[in-house]
């Protein structure tokens, strides 16, 4: 986990609300996930202040059991450090 913290290129998972967020926090935990529960960036939403920052190691399969664990995922998004900047882009998933 200690990777995630430093990471320059990771996956954020966007919540509308902080109740599914958490949700998805307990999922996860049950999965044996390598996650941390961070504040949303200000580029990207502003509707839930919490995200789940995760590697891009199995990202469709933590997506789609989410989904099945009936947690709503507003967006995932690519996050790559540029110096003191953040290059973010959405990822549309199947």
């Amino acid at each position: 986990m200690s990777n995630l913290i430093k990471a320059e290129k990771y996956a954020l998972f966007t919540f509308n609300t902080t109740s599914h967020a958490l949700k998805a926090e307990k999922v996860l935990k049950a999965l044996g996930a390598e996650f941390l529960i961070v504040p949303t960036l200000r580029e990207i939403s502003s509707s839930c202040g919490l995200s789940v920052k995760l590697s891009w190691e199995n990202i469709e399969k933590y997506y789609n059991d989410l989904l099945e664990n009936k947690v709503p995922v507003e967006g995932v998004f690519r996050v790559e450090k540029e110096g003191k900047k953040n290059n973010i882009t959405k990822i549309e998933m199947a």
